[in-house]
């Protein structure tokens, strides 16, 4: 049998540039595109470029190789391969058509365990009221989400639209709309608002169309994985904040050598004057005993045209007037609401406006309840000095201090301890709130201020009362008293992110003893806390999720997909010689 010689290859022949490196390059840029698209949140110079190289890598194997390009359009390759794409084709047409069947319809199915993406029925009776109440102006919902979430924008579009659906009135008015706004394309929008990527806000919408910032809700997604509430919950309750509608009132009484509600310095009320009327919209003066009572008053107490009232007594070193304790007497008497935060009362002796004796028989006789004059120190829970001695044991059954957890904390300043009848007037109950160690003592203010801290055998000691609640429910009067005055000042402010409790527990009550708390609908979570291991929830850094899209979407379907070009160019059919 003849065989046919090889036929010789003429080196001058050959292109200046080898085909398989141009596919190898073409193959390169198309890497690189991919890796653009999946890891920056634009396409980009970059990503267009790499495509537009990918092209021309291929053009020019085309050119440069056209029986490897013909042999790829032919034979085995076009009879296995065509089917292939064809199928594939298909099968990604199909999809679409049938994505675009079931959007139009509104058909959806939550698959997740915890219907993450399903509105909860408490949630879903909250924006039926939001839906139906004609005091409830419209809001819109912003969510700050970058071109690097377009997965978190996908899921929550449609938990959007289930809110919408549920804060439409009978009459088809949508109380609720959202958008999405790209952080990195709007920074004056996130300067503006006051938010992170990633965060949303809810906002009213005012008559003239404008958004309402100042009375603004951030909600952050994420909150659940730091011990905060589920999103779901964060946002419900931050539409109903946005939403709730009342007439709520605070009169802080000015008394000598109490704090200030124009006083933005540490011992200053600001942060709580800012909170109550920028925030919620809420009435809060400072006004003199005269200013409250006077024939001249603008005020009426126990209005009932409010929807919620109370008056603070932020400390005072000297004993009120009959005729001024008079007023607060009637106040309560008619079912008003009182915040008594005690002095240290260092110029007078140790009596001060909440140890004077006028009001300590009072609020004796009214609800069994008094500020000692003697001072709680504690060596064994206390923040620097025992004159700071901390609560950390707090009541879970008031609203005040029900969110408080095992961590936090409440640093009182030389407070006074608070004393309770063994039984108490008729249809009185009194709740205590918080309490120092069972190692604490007491001291006169004498000892005190000749710094005499130092416990001794004839000091009372023991697990003392330092706030506390009486209500009284016949008249439905509250009162609430803290053994001292830092609680409800500026400094203590920013401790509150580290865990000390000072201003939330001040902040709470007031909006306890006003029920503004009612205009809150805390929803139960939805998941249970002894859920399984692997239902734990897990947080990853955004280079983390990059890497993670990288290996799942990048490396491992194209390195299969690269296998399979190098098993197809290894086996490809070969030109038999003639």
């Amino acid at each position: 049998m003849t065989t046919n010689p090889e036929t010789p290859v003429n080196p001058e022949n050959e292109p200046f540039i080898p085909p398989n490196i141009l596919l190898g390059l073409a193959a390169l840029g198309l890497t690189v595109a991919l890796f653009v698209r999946l890891t920056q949140p634009q396409f980009g110079v970059i990503g267009w470029g790499t495509l537009a190289f990918t092209v021309l890598a291929l053009a020019a194997w085309a050119v440069l190789a056209p029986e490897q390009a013909r042999e790829f359009m032919r034979g085995r390759a076009l009879r296995f391969g065509g089917v292939s794409v064809f199928v594939t084709v298909l099968v990604l047409a199909v999809l679409v058509v049938s994505y675009g069947f079931i959007k139009d319809r509104g058909w959806r199915a939550d698959l997740t365990e915890s219907e993450e993406f399903t509105l909860t029925e408490d949630a879903r009776a909250a924006m039926r009221v939001v839906a139906n109440d004609p005091n409830v102006p419209p809001m819109r919902i912003l969510a700050f989400y970058g071109g690097d979430q377009a997965d978190r924008r996908d899921q929550d579009t449609v938990l959007f639209e289930d809110y919408i659906e549920a804060a439409t009135s009978d009459a088809g008015v949508a109380k609720l709309s959202y958008q999405f706004v790209d952080p990195d394309r709007n920074p004056t929008q996130v300067e503006l608002y006051g938010v992170l990527p990633g965060q949303l806000v809810v906002v009213e919408i005012n008559p003239d169309g404008t958004e309402n910032i100042e009375n603004k809700q951030v909600v952050d997604p994420n909150a659940a994985q730091f011990g905060g509430p589920d999103f779901q919950t964060s946002l419900t309750n931050a539409i109903l904040r946005v939403g709730a509608s009342g007439d709520f009132r605070a009169y802080f009484l000015s008394v000598q050598d109490g704090l200030e509600l124009d006083d933005e310095g540490d011992e200053g009320l600001s942060i709580i004057r800012d909170s109550l009327v920028d925030r919620f919209g809420w009435n809060v003066q400072q006004l003199t005993a005269v200013q409250l009572s006077g024939p001249q008053s603008t005020v009426t107490l126990n209005d009932p045209a409010a929807d919620g009232e109370v008056l603070i007594v932020p400390g005072g070193s000297e004993a009120l007037r009959d005729s001024d304790l008079q007023t607060i007497i009637d106040y309560v008497d008619a079912g008003g609401n009182l915040i008594i935060f005690a002095d240290l009362g260092a110029e007078n002796d140790g009596e001060s406006l909440a140890t004077a004796e006028n009001m300590g028989r009072w609020l004796w006789d009214a609800f069994g309840v008094r500020f000692s004059q003697e001072v709680v120190l504690d060596q064994s829970l206390s923040l620097q000095t025992p004159i700071q001695p901390a609560s950390v044991e707090f009541s879970d059954s008031n609203y005040i201090t029900a969110s408080f957890g095992g961590q936090d904390a409440v640093v009182f300043f030389a407070p006074h301890a608070l004393e309770i009848a063994d039984t108490l007037p008729t249809n009185v109950s009194v709740t205590e709130l918080a309490f120092s160690s069972d190692q604490a003592y007491s001291k006169t203010l004498e000892e005190l201020l000749n710094e005499e801290i130092n416990p001794t055998d004839s000091d009372p000691t023991g697990r003392f009362v330092l706030a506390l609640v009486a209500e009284n429910s016949a008249t439905g009067a509250r009162v609430v008293l803290f053994g001292s005055t830092n609680l409800a000042s500026n400094g203590w402010a920013q401790a509150s992110s580290l865990g000390v409790r000072n201003i939330d527990m001040a902040f709470n009550a007031i909006v306890w003893v006003t029920g503004f708390n009612d205009f809150f609908v805390e929803q139960i979570p939805r998941v249970e806390e002894s859920f399984d291991p692997q239902d734990a929830p897990f947080a990853a850094t955004q280079q983390e999720i990059r890497n993670i899209n990288v290996l799942t979407l990048l490396v491992l379907p194209f390195g299969v997909l690269l296998i399979g070009v190098l098993v197809w160019w290894f086996s490809r059919e070969r030109a038999q010689p003639a």
